[in-house]
């Protein structure tokens, strides 16, 4: 689920202050790299608390790259892909 607290840390990030019909395009963004972190096993109890900074970053990196036409979006992917490299060698597994 997308917070509104992960939702204001993307549009902070893209640089985009206003609130219009795009939100539901960064919302997309964001529930698309939640499903992508459960794909490689991540816990829903790390994906509910944003508060962890590599779930966070992963999910705000994701959007930003695909947000618009990014000329550095094959640099974010790469950085995306290193986050969950980490994530994945991390305690976010259910137990």
């Amino acid at each position: 689920m997308v917070t509104q607290e992960i939702l204001d840390a993307v549009k902070l990030r893209i640089r985009k202050t206003r609130s219009d019909v795009l939100d539901e395009d960064v919302r997309q963004l964001c529930a698309v790299a939640i499903a992508d972190l459960k794909r490689i096993g991540v816990a829903d109890k790390h994906l509910s608390a944003t508060a962890d900074p590599l779930i966070k970053e992963a999910i705000i990196t994701y959007a930003n790259a695909n947000y618009g036409s990014n000329p550095d979006r094959e640099k974010l992917m790469t950085s995306y892909d290193m986050l969950l490299t980490k994530i994945k060698g991390g305690h976010y597994r259910e137990r």
